[in-house]
């Protein structure tokens, strides 16, 4: 009798103690729809720490960025001015000849806190980086050779000269277009920009 009375009461204690871990554990873990748990598809305003160009970044580079403004959740900052979100390079290639533009592809993946908190993220640039277009100067330099090679041709006065130097202007034009470089991409120290969560983030309100 006093073997069954002490296993019931083991059996009692070790049930209340599960229950104890699984209210606790209830308690702590965060519903999607909570202010801490960020959404994908949200866009984070952050500024550049240090310039990071096509013309001389590298893949596996690594930079900083600081938020630029709180991100604001349903009235609450969830995430502070001044947290750093670190980011890499991931894909690079220069600027070349023929007016080819230079490109950078580049991936956010750790959220730093005030508080030494650290969360891993996943995030891309909200809006591709454009250099200023060298294609549109291509265009023109083909156009202003062909207007040129037009205006001699007519000054000739020979029969069809005006069309003979329209074709050798443009002609002229392009060989120089295609030696002309492109133009390498960058994002510099202070810009502003946003990224773009592409996975939901979780802040455990405790950390705040």
């Amino acid at each position: 009798m006093n073997l069954w009375r002490i296993r019931t009461k083991v059996f009692a204690f070790f049930s209340l103690l599960f229950a104890f871990f699984i209210q606790a554990n209830s308690q702590t873990e965060i519903s999607p729809t909570s202010v801490y748990n960020i959404q994908a598809g949200t866009k984070i305003l952050v500024q550049m720490d240090n310039e990071i160009n096509s013309k001389v970044a590298s893949v596996n580079d690594t930079f900083t960025t600081t938020l630029a403004e709180p991100l604001i959740i349903r009235e609450v900052v969830v995430l502070p001015v001044g947290a750093v979100i670190e980011g890499r390079v991931t894909k690079v290639n220069r600027a070349s000849a023929g007016g080819k533009d230079g490109s950078l592809t580049v991936s956010f993946e750790t959220l730093r806190l005030a508080d030494s908190a650290k969360r891993e993220i996943e995030g891309v640039l909200d809006k591709e980086l454009e250099a200023v277009s060298s294609q549109k100067l291509k265009l023109l330099t083909i156009i202003g050779g062909t207007a040129i090679g037009g205006i001699v041709g007519a000054l000739s006065k020979t029969e069809n000269g005006a069309l003979i130097g329209v074709g050798i202007g443009a002609g002229a034009g392009t060989a120089v277009a295609l030696l002309q470089k492109g133009k390498d991409v960058s994002i510099k120290a202070d810009e502003k920009f946003e990224i773009r969560l592409t996975k939901n983030v979780i802040l455990p309100a405790q950390d705040y």
